[in-house]
């Protein structure tokens, strides 16, 4: 199978093509950009593309961005969950009229900034579902600048969240693991675990590429997991949060194998498993991107969790608010676009530290007199990202070029 990586290189030299001159494609390129787009957004809305869409000039990607607009009364603050180079989808409960004529902010609150644009509502979604409500909204006279903003947000979201789906949601978790290699055997517990693989916090490194055999023990009746796998990543020194060890990537493992891990992590998150014993002082976390939105006293955003659980997330942002902030955070269903609000407060601030590539700013937030039901709502979130998970494993397999 032809790896995204590949793939979105050769879309990136048609679409530039296309955005130049379309008449520049022949046939046979139009037909390969139209099969990668569907391949795409097949992949980014984990849905079937509508036939309708061979029909649609332009590429979409999902998004979660701020937007401002006047009506003739009142400034609306709103978000879009879907961007194209051609216009966008404005999600709110009261949409304008078709026809309507709107001036446009975007926000892009991770970098700080701001741009006009001016667009036109073609059409208009007022089902009785308040969730999915919106319009849907068709920039106009747009400048040479404001193209190339809407081209490099649709391209970094594009490649971003392509890449990052091959990235499997890693649950924190302590089980018994034994693994066999070349010089020898040895057993340790897992730091986290995943559908693509885990990390073991271990003084004992073991280079990349080496290929191993694992035995994974999950709790309850179920058999161990067997698994052949490969080190991928090597971790020489401890640091804040990050002990050293090795990341090891499933290569080859059975599908009942697959589902037992599936089914244990989605009990795990959903709270259904009683933890173990050095995890009896927190909830279980998820690592993987998550849309939401926040909002406190003098700040509002749109942005993502790096990590969330049913008692807090981290959020990823520039917007830097003191500890004992109160705060709203809406978190975004992947799928459904569901909206679940909760209010926290904010308990660590994390600055980025230039010196580091991978260094974020981001602030960890605890939630607040969740009420039960939300609770569930929220365990409910998590344990569908490892279903989501699952479903992708099915689609692409287990990628060789997977990262744990």
């Amino acid at each position: 199978m032809e790896s995204f990586s590949s793939m979105l290189d050769a879309f990136k030299d048609l679409n530039e093509r296309k955005r130049r001159d379309p008449k520049s494609l022949s046939e046979d390129e139009k037909t390969k950009w139209k099969k990668y787009r569907r391949e795409f957004e097949k992949v980014l809305f984990q849905a079937e593309p509508d036939p309708a869409a061979d029909t649609r000039e332009f590429l979409r990607v999902p998004v979660s961005l701020a937007v401002r607009y006047w009506t003739k009364d009142e400034l609306k603050d709103r978000y879009i969950p879907v961007l194209g180079e051609g216009g966008l989808f404005v999600a709110t409960v009261d949409p304008l009229e078709v026809g309507s004529t709107l001036d446009l902010e975007i926000v892009l609150a991770q970098k700080g900034l701001t741009f006009p644009i001016k667009g036109q509502v073609v059409w208009v979604n007022n089902g009785e579902d308040p969730a999915q409500r919106g319009m849907g909204v068709k920039f106009v006279e747009l400048t040479y600048e404001q193209k190339r903003n809407i081209y490099n947000l649709v391209d970094d979201n594009l490649r971003q969240r392509l890449l990052e789906r091959r990235r499997f949601a890693r649950v924190d978790t302590k089980l018994h693991v034994q693994f066999v290699y070349a010089e020898g055997f040895f057993e340790l517990k897992t730091e986290d675990l995943s559908l693509g693989g885990l990390f073991i916090a271990t003084d004992h490194l073991v280079p990349v590429g080496e290929k191993v055999r694992l035995v994974l023990h999950i709790p309850g009746d179920h058999p161990s997991v067997k698994a052949v796998c490969e080190v991928v990543r090597v971790v020489e020194e401890s640091a804040p949060g990050q002990p050293a060890g090795l990341g090891i990537r499933f290569d080859d493992m059975s599908d009942a194998d697959l589902l037992t891990v599936r089914d244990y992590l989605g009990r795990r998150v959903a709270g259904q498993i009683e933890p173990g014993e050095l995890e009896r002082r927190r909830s279980p976390r998820i690592e993987r991107l998550v849309k939401l939105r926040f909002q406190a006293l003098d700040s509002f955003g749109s942005s993502v969790a790096r990590d969330v659980s049913s008692g807090g997330v981290f959020i990823q942002t520039h917007e830097i608010m003191p500890i004992g902030t109160e705060i709203q955070v809406s978190l975004i269903h992947p799928v459904t676009l569901q909206q679940l609000d909760l209010v926290g407060r904010v308990v660590r601030v994390v600055e980025a530290d230039a010196s580091k590539p991978n260094s974020i700013s981001g602030i960890g937030v605890n939630f607040e007199e969740v009420s039960e039901e939300k609770r569930a709502i929220l365990r409910e979130f998590l344990k569908d990202f490892i279903l989501l998970d699952t479903e992708q494993t099915a689609i692409e397999g287990l990628d060789p070029d997977q990262e744990q």
